[in-house]
């Protein structure tokens, strides 16, 4: 079976601006917001280890990440909402499938409180230079009603987002449509009603690379593999 990469796309701000080998010098600060996030199968953290895998879906943002030097890294998250939100981590390594989390998840907390007064922390990560990891921001509430996030992290060395300096997983085909997705779609990981992920399409402008039978083939960003969502789907 082959890896599977997805990563949350509606942070609008940060996929424009933290591109593929964006180099923070030994810290990296920014904020996101989870509106018309995907959602992915919790995975249950009692800090700092990954427990279990669940069945409440989440909101999330993934970034794929190296770092230059091994060694101890630490990340923070704060909410932007009040009482009642939170923002949590997960730390991945290798790979990141919101379907099938745990296996790949090295590091996670969720010891913050509402409203960001006490950011959720997670210190001392032992990182190795020039590994994949995957770092995954979700919104931590039964509720789901966190709107964002004010996140940080620091280490011994530089955080590069997007992997390796220049790196592309799947490069964009040079004259791709634009298709609009009027009302979101259920997401596949190949053109067949037996592959359902666990998250949706938000709604939005999308870039169609490719059609098989009832689907068409959605390419979602440099640093994630391409999903598949019914043509009945696209709008005019």
């Amino acid at each position: 079976m082959r890896t599977r990469f997805f990563f949350g796309s509606a942070l609008l701000l940060i996929i424009l601006t933290l591109t593929a080998g964006a180099v923070f010098a030994g810290s990296a600060a920014f904020s996101g917001t989870f509106a018309g996030d995907p959602t992915m199968a919790v995975v249950t953290i009692s800090t700092t280890n990954c427990i279990s895998q669940g069945a409440s879906q989440v909101r999330y943002d993934a970034f794929p990440f190296t770092v230059s030097a091994t060694g101890a890294y630490s990340f923070s998250a704060a909410s932007t909402g009040g009482s009642g939100t939170l923002a949590s981590i997960y730390i991945m390594n290798s790979g990141f499938n919101p379907a099938a989390a745990l296996g790949n998840c090295i590091a996670a907390s969720n010891n913050g409180n509402a409203a960001g007064s006490i950011p959720t922390t997670l210190n001392n990560v032992n990182l190795t230079a020039g590994t994949q990891y995957y770092l995954v921001i979700f919104d931590d509430t039964f509720a789901q009603t966190t709107p964002g996030y004010n996140f940080s992290a620091n280490g011994v060395g530089d955080i590069i987002l997007g992997g390796a300096p220049g790196s592309c997983i799947d490069p964009l085909p040079a004259g791709t449509p634009i298709r609009n997705v009027p009302l979101g779609a259920p997401a596949y990981y190949e053109p067949d009603l037996g592959t359902l992920l666990s998250f949706s399409l938000p709604a939005g402008n999308w870039y169609v690379t490719d059609t098989s039978g009832d689907f068409a083939q959605v390419w979602i960003d440099c640093n994630a593999n391409r999903i598949w969502i019914p043509l009945t789907a696209l709008g005019g």
